[in-house]
């Protein structure tokens, strides 16, 4: 079975639910109607597919295309399309050869469904102090508007007044309609969860010198993290807890990390005596830029797919990733479960380079990779 089959069948089950309704949309027929001269010398009617798997299928079989749309796809099919694309080449570029390990059609489904998710959120969220823009997304979605959320207060009537510009009626409309609005959102758009559960920790910096008895610094070290918050299943709560963190209040030495729920931000934690970190040295001004992206990759899962094994036992993973602050920049590190996976160690590196936006770019001595056991302060499990 060639690998563009085997992803017809994985979405054969979304056409089936369809195909017990209209076949077709209305604006889908309307298209159809309207494109019927499109070819005039042609005596077969050209079918305009009305999913992925119909337009796979109709490529595949060679048959002449649907003419080209007349106006430009919106801002869901362009970020669809491009998940889709990243879907395809993983799935192409494959061979047997290969010592990568590739999820099959489940995973990627999730991916793409976490990473739209990610996407849709981020939208969502940098609007949420706009309410003009949250209805302009909630009318996207087909979510009714509110319109009594001043019902108690008598309306006023104006005439030979010029409307209010769209700047003005954005600093004038009611925050209270905008959350409204953002809360109705998010109960009528299902937000899917993540791939792995996630929680926030907190930790107080450092304020006098290290006790010289290992055995109470080792217990210092590992009480002074602290959970924050409640477990993070999707974008949702991500956002939740991410946007009530106050960086700038962050004092010397003072950390915030983000790790796979049941696992500690400590050297020592059994998911972590093996492992290792990059760290990289940001500049407070670009930080919270930086750590937001870094958030968005590990929870999208993007951080994972670089260093996933497919073994027998021992499989690399990243365990989490840390916000610290230093005198005179912040240090983030991304965790990682085996400190001897090399290829996934320069995999991870690459991704993060690739992914980050071009402004926050780390300069190349500004990084670099250190397994936990190498650290002065590490204390190896006892055998």
């Amino acid at each position: 079975m060639s690998e563009t089959a085997r992803l017809i069948g994985m979405l054969q089950a979304s056409k089936a639910q369809r195909d017990s309704s209209a076949h077709c949309a209305p604006d889908i027929e309307a298209a159809k109607r309207s494109t019927a001269d499109y070819d005039t010398s042609s005596n077969t009617s050209t079918s305009i597919p009305c999913s992925l798997v119909d337009a796979l299928e109709l490529a595949i079989a060679g048959s002449s295309l649907p003419p080209k749309p007349t106006e430009p796809p919106s801002y869901n099919i362009n970020v669809g399309l491009n998940r889709v694309f990243s879907a395809l080449n993983r799935i192409i570029s494959f061979t047997a050869s290969s010592q990568e390990f590739v999820r099959g059609p489940t995973e990627i489904a999730l991916d793409i469904t976490n990473d739209l998710a990610v996407e849709t959120s981020k939208r969502i969220f940098a609007a949420s102090k706009n309410p003009l823009e949250i209805e302009t997304i909630a009318r996207d979605l087909g979510i009714p508007k509110i319109d009594n959320m001043a019902g108690r207060f008598p309306s006023l009537t104006t005439s030979n007044l010029p409307p209010a510009s769209a700047s003005e009626q954005s600093a004038t409309a009611s925050p209270a309609r905008g959350t409204a609005m953002l809360n109705s959102i998010f109960k009528s758009v299902r937000v899917p969860e993540f791939r792995f559960r996630w929680q926030y920790w907190a930790e107080k910096g450092q304020q006098s010198a290290p006790s010289k008895d290992k055995s109470s610094s080792a217990d210092d070290f590992a009480s002074r993290p602290k959970p924050l918050g409640e477990q993070i299943i999707s974008v949702k709560e991500f956002y939740q807890h991410f946007n009530n963190i106050p960086l700038d209040s962050l004092k010397l030495r003072d950390s915030i990390h983000l790790f796979h729920q049941g696992v500690k931000p400590l050297w020592e934690d059994p998911r972590n005596t093996r492992g290792g970190a990059y760290y990289f040295r940001v500049g407070k001004d670009v930080a919270p830029q930086f750590w937001h992206e870094i958030c968005l990759l590990a929870v999208g899962d993007v951080l994972q797919g670089a260093v996933e094994t497919k073994r027998d036992s021992f499989n690399d993973d990243i365990c989490g990733i840390s916000y610290s602050v230093r005198w005179n920049a912040v240090q983030v590190a991304v965790w990682n479960r085996d400190a001897d996976n090399e290829v996934g160690k320069e995999k991870l590196l690459a991704t993060i380079l690739e992914k980050l936006s071009e402004e926050i770019q780390p300069k190349k001595d500004s990084y670099w990779y250190k397994a936990h056991k190498e650290h002065k302060g590490f204390i190896a499990p006892e055998a």
